[in-house]
């Protein structure tokens, strides 16, 4: 069983926002200065280094409580879509994890941070367009920065849609494409530099929160935050809480 707090009210996050111009400025700032000492990082690192060394980065600049706020009341079966180098993992609590991520040297370091966490975790290869997992399965599904790099999200909310059972929950934290008109769509002009420096197939302008609802998935709430770390974009971010149908 879960235990499902009251997520009921959702709010304007995906509404336009009021413009900001001096926020959007200090996020072009921030991504300038950054840049390049990420770039030398990426030429010294193999791609799961990388990505590891710079997710440690953002949890210690705040993305590791809003991880642990968005599964620590999580129970049973729980299947985590593309687990990265496992950064979610120490902060499951009684819960048995499958985590899917389809690229394997990405599923060695999760295999190695499985090893340390406080609950059983199985890492599976595998992609999210065909998850390895029965219909019903899961009490619980979660995604963490992965729905901006999927060839289709659509695809892969379906598949979330399938093996979650009907009543379970689904939890995502995702960056998204800004409600601001003027930071968005600065963020469609740099996508086509920013898809082939990043390596990974991420995408800055994607918004999952439509194709989430067309997939049989109700959302119950979103939350926007943001997180200013060393190596990443100062991108908009969600915390999703959402309920299969």
């Amino acid at each position: 069983m879960l235990d499902q707090a009251d997520h009921s009210g959702i709010d304007d996050a995906r509404s336009p926002s009021r413009e900001y111009p001096d926020l959007v400025l200090a996020e072009v700032a921030h991504l300038c200065f950054h840049a390049p000492a990420t770039l030398a990082l990426k030429r010294r690192l193999p791609q799961a280094e990388l990505y590891a060394t710079l997710i440690e980065r953002a949890d210690a600049a705040g993305l590791a409580e809003r991880r642990a706020a968005l599964v620590g009341d999580l129970r049973g079966r729980v299947v985590e879509i593309g687990c990265g180098t496992g950064s979610m993992f120490e902060h499951y609590r009684q819960v048995e994890l499958t985590a899917i991520e389809p690229d394997g040297s990405f599923a060695a370091h999760a295999r190695i941070a499985a090893t340390t966490a406080g609950v059983p975790i199985e890492v599976v290869e595998g992609t999210g367009e065909a998850l390895p997992i029965p219909d019903g399965f899961a009490d619980a599904a979660v995604l963490a920065l992965v729905l901006c790099s999927v060839p289709s999200v659509e695809v892969v909310c379906h598949e979330v849609a399938r093996i979650v059972r009907p009543g379970g929950v689904v939890r995502l934290l995702e960056h998204v494409r800004s409600p601001s008109r003027i930071a968005g769509a600065l963020m469609d002009l740099v996508n086509p530099l920013w898809l082939r420096v990043n390596g990974q197939g991420c995408r800055l302008n994607r918004d999952p929160l439509p194709v989430l609802e067309r997939t049989g998935l109700h959302i119950e709430r979103v939350e926007p935050f943001q997180i200013w770390s060393a190596g990443l974009p100062a991108f908009p971010m969600r915390m999703i809480y959402a309920v299969r149908r």
